[in-house]
């Protein structure tokens, strides 16, 4: 298994001693042992190591925050011959991104271009050592992570696994809408379903979605988590919600259970290849004021691992390849908290992608 990483590593390593070599203009001066004791801080790099099932673990974490605009023509983890267990395409790598890139550029055509940076705090690099006895220990795993991430991230993406969790939420009209734009959909919902769909009218729904099975809108296959997925939508058996009061709306998610990637004959399924860039994080926020998300990471393990999970706590196991992780998690109110949310019009056509250079759409 290739490590695909290294082009996001050198990157997110270059940005951050950028970031703090742009703060360093003071003349170094000596100070004495009475202005040494009152000087506390925190290096720019520390380690962090600890043991949990019958792994060690080694953190590097670079404190501080980084802004970057980045592009890469090829994301590649986990790029190597795989069948059976839980893969459900002919994709040759477990995480697949073309024309991947983090951050935007406005008004990228013209004079007044401005560059709006992804933004990263607190990013480390992670090993996994498995101890072989005799006093041998072998990488099992590395992964390169956000302690809190925020923007815009691009590409064209063919496969995804790990985990890769949003919201979608809109007026149920919208889904109709849509569904009525496209003869090979509204022609097959059942009489029943579209007068459900009609009571619904303009009631908001919402719904979690993640990497699904195309066709089925299973997250697993054969006992284990589905990876090279090239779907995103509503789980089988999931449904959409609602937090209005009334008659339809009680019996909206029953009506509204996904199965086969439909749910009251509408779609509930849609390639990962519609949505060409989605906002991380909570874009009405700064990244200061909360609206970074958390716990988001890429990782490439020989085996089945538990890493640690920093957003929620506690370890949370990647199966062996190459992994994303984009999970949703709790705050300290209990509320969960999705890494990105997609506006129903949006998810049911997908997203265009934003310009990620001056002079272009890409680079």
């Amino acid at each position: 298994m290739p490590l695909a990483l290294k082009p996001l590593i050198s990157t997110l390593l270059l940005a951050s001693v950028v970031g703090a070599c742009a703060t360093v203009q003071a003349e170094m001066q000596a100070m004495d042992d009475s202005e040494l004791s009152e000087v506390t801080g925190q290096a720019l790099i520390n380690l962090d190591a600890l043991t949990y099932g019958g792994y060690e673990y080694t953190r590097i974490n670079f404190g501080g925050d980084a802004k970057i605009l980045t592009n890469i023509d090829k994301l590649r983890i986990g790029q190597y011959a795989r069948s059976g267990g839980g893969t459900v395409s002919n994709q040759p790598a477990d995480v697949a991104i073309d024309n991947f890139a983090l951050g935007r550029v406005d008004n990228a055509n013209n004079a007044n271009a401005t560059i709006v940076p992804f933004e990263i705090r607190d990013p480390y690099l992670e090993f996994a050592f498995k101890n072989k006895g005799n006093g041998v220990r072998e990488i099992a795993g590395v992964r390169i992570g956000f302690g809190q991430a925020r923007g815009d991230l691009s590409g064209d993406i063919l496969s995804l696994s790990g985990v890769m969790q949003g919201k979608i939420y809109g007026p149920a009209s919208i889904a109709v809408d849509y569904c009525k734009s496209q003869p090979s959909c509204w022609d097959n919902v059942s009489l029943f379903d579209k007068i459900a769909l009609g009571l619904a009218g303009d009631i908001p729904v919402y719904a979690g979605v993640e990497l699904v099975e195309a066709g089925t809108g299973n997250t697993t296959k054969n006992g284990q988590p589905i990876n090279r997925a090239e779907q995103i939508g509503i789980p089988a058996g999931n449904s959409l919600q609602t937090d209005e009061t009334g008659l339809i709306a009680a019996l909206l998610p029953s009506l509204s259970t996904a199965s086969g990637c439909k749910a009251a004959g509408l779609p509930t399924c849609f390639s990962l290849l519609n949505y060409k860039s989605i906002f991380v994080g909570d874009p009405t926020k700064s990244l200061e004021a909360g609206g970074g998300a958390k716990g988001i990471y890429f990782s490439l393990q020989r085996e089945t691992i538990p890493w640690q999970d920093l957003a929620n706590g506690g370890f949370k196991n990647m199966q062996a390849g190459g992994t994303a992780n984009f999970a949703a998690y709790k705050d300290a109110g209990g509320n969960t908290i999705y890494p990105f949310m997609v506006a129903l019009y949006d998810a049911l056509r997908g997203t265009p992608r934003v310009d990620t250079c001056v002079g272009g759409s890409g680079c």
